[in-house]
């Protein structure tokens, strides 16, 4: 019955010692919000850039995510907004 309760013992220290060392992650720095992104397109393509790089580690962050949203802002707006590019359809609404 003792050397049972060793067992348990040392296996939950081990569970504990593992749990212990998954932390979040590290050096991220400051979080720029969607609008820095949009008003510093530079910036906006290196962190996007990055995110793609290694996409298994940083894709998640709230950095490239950020940065992913005003991409998409800034592409919405080329792309769906204007005429010029032949992308806008004229809604179908069927006569009365």
């Amino acid at each position: 019955m003792k050397t049972k309760l060793e067992i348990i013992f040392v296996a939950v220290g081990v569970c504990a010692a593992l749990v212990a060392g998954c932390g979040t992650r590290s050096g991220e720095g400051t979080v720029r919000a969607v609008d820095w992104y949009e008003k510093n397109a530079a910036e906006r393509e290196a962190k996007l850039a990055e995110c793609r790089a290694n996409p298994g580690l940083l894709d998640g962050t709230p950095d490239c995510i950020n940065a992913s949203r005003a991409a998409n802002n800034a592409n919405a707006e080329a792309k769906w907004a204007t005429e010029k590019e032949g992308v806008r359809t004229e809604p179908s609404i069927p006569p009365p």
